[in-house]
């Protein structure tokens, strides 16, 4: 079967159209990490990756046989070096931007696998591609996707694509502080600042969405130095969108309530908390980042934080998120000395990487 397999391998480059679609039909069953196979395409790779890449601007059928195929093996942590091309990277990005591409949303779980790798987030923050009519007027292959992320949920854009995995996208680049830089800085061709376009997914309904917007959310709060403007209503305003997710159908006292943010008073009966232990925790822990800074702590001293953890405190039974509640809450009720009012925030938070 091995030698049967390296001539499917090698009917992938075949001239011929329909050799290499039927051949990349047949080789996706051998890419599942669970097949007896698979170490063998992985042995392979470099024959893989740019055959599989052309089918999948073929018919829509070998096109999701090939882009499988991709997804499978970008599973292993070898395969995703052999991405770190600016050339690969470009076409997958121009897969998932165009309106017509039968794959675009595979083809953003494709590069969800792959922002694994530290040298592709970083080329990826970095690179420009053609512009594409109908997302925005830049280059820049980050602003095109952040766009796209926004327009074509719910098949606005593509019929074929929702563009959810994009999120998990965003929340391996910003585990970088170049990534982290990227969406707390306005774009040029807009002069919006990226986080804000995503953020108000935060309790989208598909959980691949809200969480990798939730896990963004957090990372970005790792940069202490832009605390000011994460926390700033007339800035990025990000605050409400950490407290939503949190928040149930709970009634405040009106003095407590006056000084929460806008977006979370008056929820009514029917508001529902995130259901999901793990988003909870990632929420909590942003909370915590933001406590790292006297601002953020007076801030939310200010906005009366502390009660709502309260009332999530009394129904959680998670014992990550009862401990990172319990910690925030000393953070925020705690009492400031000399030493910690006056100190200076750092470019990022050293202390809590490992949350």
């Amino acid at each position: 079967m091995e030698q049967q397999l390296d001539e499917l391998i090698g009917f992938l480059s075949s001239p011929r159209p329909d050799v290499r679609q039927l051949a990349a039909t047949y080789i996706v069953d051998f890419s599942e990490p669970r097949s007896e196979y698979f170490n063998q395409l992985l042995n392979n790779i470099d024959k893989l990756v740019k055959p599989l890449l052309i089918i999948c601007h073929e018919i829509p059928v070998a096109a999701s046989k090939a882009m499988n195929t991709l997804v499978n093996l970008s599973t292993d942590a070898t395969v995703c070096r052999q991405f770190n091309d600016e050339d690969i990277i470009s076409m997958i990005v121009r897969m998932i931007t165009s309106s017509s591409c039968y794959v675009a949303d595979p083809a953003s779980m494709l590069l969800s696998n792959l922002t694994k790798n530290a040298d592709i987030c970083k080329l990826l923050t970095t690179l420009t591609v053609g512009e594409v009519s109908g997302i925005c007027s830049s280059q820049m292959a980050m602003d095109q996707l952040t766009d796209v992320f926004v327009k074509g949920m719910d098949k606005k854009y593509n019929k074929n694509a929702s563009y959810n995995f994009l999120s998990s996208v965003f929340a391996d680049v910003t585990n970088y502080s170049f990534g982290r830089s990227y969406f707390l800085e306005r774009t040029t061709y807009d002069g919006k600042l990226p986080i804000t376009k995503i953020m108000v997914f935060s309790e989208y309904p598909e959980v691949i969405r809200r969480g990798g917007v939730d896990s963004t959310m957090k990372n970005v709060c790792f940069a202490k130095d832009k605390h000011k403007e994460i926390l700033d209503p007339n800035e990025t305003n990000m605050l409400p969108y950490i407290l939503l997710p949190l928040c149930g159908p709970e009634e405040f006292e009106m003095e407590d309530m006056e000084s929460m943010p806008e977006e979370i008073q008056l929820l009514g009966e029917d508001k529902k908390r995130e259901y999901d232990p793990k988003l909870r925790s990632i929420l909590l822990e942003a909370i915590n980042l933001l406590c790292t800074t006297y601002y953020g702590r007076e801030v939310l001293r200010a906005k009366n934080v502390y009660y709502v953890i309260r009332e999530m405190h009394k129904v959680e039974t998670d014992d990550t998120c009862i401990e990172l509640s319990v910690r925030a809450v000393q953070l925020i009720q705690g009492e400031e000395s000399s030493n910690t009012k006056d100190e200076q925030p750092e470019n990022d938070v050293d202390a809590f990487e490992e949350i």
